[in-house]
């Protein structure tokens, strides 16, 4: 468990006692107080915790609630209970896995929000599925995966690279990736430091980086390489050519 969650579960256990459940009483209130959480949340949140949004979802009497940096949580609309984890739904069919669920759709819309220019693509002949894969050029996983590239555009799989450097953004990895990002040749420069090479120090004020390290740290990635679907779905670690496929087709 993070400081940071740890103080966002002190603050809303604070929250529920200094009267945010009376705001909430009424069904009336809940069904328009989406805004009316959000402010109040913006006005009593420390400076170190930044609320994203506050969301209604499909499970009567919680809202989900976003926070930079961690993967939601959900607060009860009269404000007393926090429920960190997943829920599930009980079906006739077995347990579903509601937060899942939400969270592969988050991540699949927060990736489409991205302009294309933002990725180092590489594309089959035939595209037939599309991965987002999270990748460090310092990683040996992430350099195995783009060995073989090839293999996986053989395939009809679409890779979209974007970049987490792992040790942070200030380590020399960071530079290194932005340094590709920045080439006027990134596919090349890409693949030039997967190998192990060099390539000439080029940091461009424009890179998407530092972006994409924070967008895949607030959509739970930890490591790299980190591949999602087109579905949302997040596959942490990396998978052979036919291993990836075998598990695209299932899911399509």
């Amino acid at each position: 468990m993070t400081f940071k969650f740890i103080k966002i579960i002190v603050f809303l256990g604070w929250l529920a006692s200094t009267g945010c459940s009376a705001d909430l009483e009424s069904e009336e209130q809940d069904s328009a107080s989406i805004e009316g959480v959000k402010s109040k949340l913006e006005e009593m949140l420390p400076d170190s915790i930044k609320l994203v949004s506050v969301n209604e979802i499909d499970i009567d009497g919680y809202f989900e609630v976003n926070f930079e940096g961690i993967e939601p949580l959900y607060v009860s609309d009269d404000g007393e209970y926090l429920i960190s984890g997943d829920i599930y739904k009980i079906t006739k069919q077995g347990l579903v896995n509601k937060s899942d669920a939400r969270r592969n759709y988050q991540r699949i819309s927060l990736l489409k929000e991205l302009d294309e220019q933002e990725f180092i693509t590489f594309e089959p002949e035939l595209t037939k599925h599309t991965v987002y894969v999270f990748t460090d050029v310092d990683c040996g996983y992430c350099r195995q995966f783009h060995s073989q590239i090839a293999d996986y555009l053989n395939l009809g799989i679409r890779v979209k690279y974007l970049a987490f450097p792992r040790a942070g953004l200030e380590s020399e990895s960071y530079r290194k990736i932005a340094s590709a990002w920045c080439s006027s040749s990134p596919h090349e420069s890409l693949t030039t430091l997967k190998l192990g090479d060099e390539i000439k120090n080029n940091m461009c004020n424009d890179n998407p980086v530092e972006k994409h390290y924070k967008l895949g740290s607030s959509i739970g990635i930890q490591g790299t390489p980190s591949i999602i679907t087109e579905e949302g779905k997040l596959i942490p670690g990396y998978l052979p050519p036919e291993d990836l496929l075998n598990q695209l087709t299932s899911n399509s």
